[in-house]
Formats: structure tokens, C-alpha cells, sequence
């Protein structure tokens, strides 16, 4: 039983040691990514712009797929401006927190008129569950 016990001891230092090789070849060959590229000031106040011309589209479908519960309606809304903010970050190829600070600083601008809003609905779950 013992040189059993050596040659299975044996091969488990080998493969820690096979495992730890790769990792540090790995970790020595790869790249490191270049600085990210951000939002120019012209290009922020751009897609500030641009969401806010969706911003009323996305309220109407959410207020016909939520009729009557204004929770599930900003809950909807915030999928569709995560959606929109997300795509317009990978096709800009910027970080998606400067596509949501342009948003937030076009919001903030000037006082917010009706149907757009800037807060934030508190969390409220249902009280049942159909």
C-alpha cells in the first residue's frame, strides 16, 4: 500500500505543478488591455439627447404592458433604458457608466416635466403573486 500512496502523492504534486506552469505562462504571455475609451463632452450631451428622445416611447409600452401598476411601469422602463444604455456603450464602445452619467446629466439639466422623472421608485414588492 505504500508505494501505491507514493505513486498517487507523485502524480498529484506533478499535476499542482502542471497547473501552477500554465497559470504563470498564462499570466506572463497575455495583454494588458489598453486604456478604456470614454465619452467626449460633445458625444455625452449626445446621448443625453438621444435618450431622452426614446425616454417617451419606453414609458408608453411600459403603461400598456402595466396598466394601472406604476411600480412594474418604472420597473419596466428601467430594463428598457439599461437595454438602450448598454447598446449605446458596446456600439461606442465606452464604459456603461458614461453612457448612464450623460442620461443622468441630461436629466438634471433642466427641471424635469412630466411624464419623465428623476427618482427613483422605492422598492415595493407585491403583496401577492398571481
Amino acid at each position: 500500500m505504500g508505494s501505491l500512496w507514493r505513486r498517487a502523492s507523485l502524480a498529484g504534486w506533478l499535476a499542482f505543478a502542471l497547473c501552477g506552469a500554465t497559470a504563470v505562462v498564462r499570466a506572463s504571455t497575455s495583454r494588458v488591455p489598453g486604456p478604456e475609451q470614454r465619452l467626449s463632452p460633445a458625444e455625452r450631451a449626445e446621448v443625453g439627447r438621444a435618450a431622452a428622445a426614446e425616454e417617451p416611447g419606453w414609458r408608453l409600452r411600459s403603461r400598456h404592458s402595466f396598466p394601472g401598476d406604476h411600480w412594474s411601469q418604472d420597473d419596466d422602463f428601467g430594463a428598457s433604458e439599461r437595454s438602450w444604455a448598454v447598446g449605446e456603450a458596446r456600439r461606442r464602445g465606452v464604459p456603461v457608466t458614461d453612457v448612464f452619467d450623460a442620461i443622468d446629466a441630461e436629466l438634471h439639466s433642466a427641471p424635469v416635466q412630466p411624464p419623465r422623472k428623476a427618482t427613483a421608485s422605492p422598492c415595493k414588492p407585491r403583496p401577492f403573486y398571481d
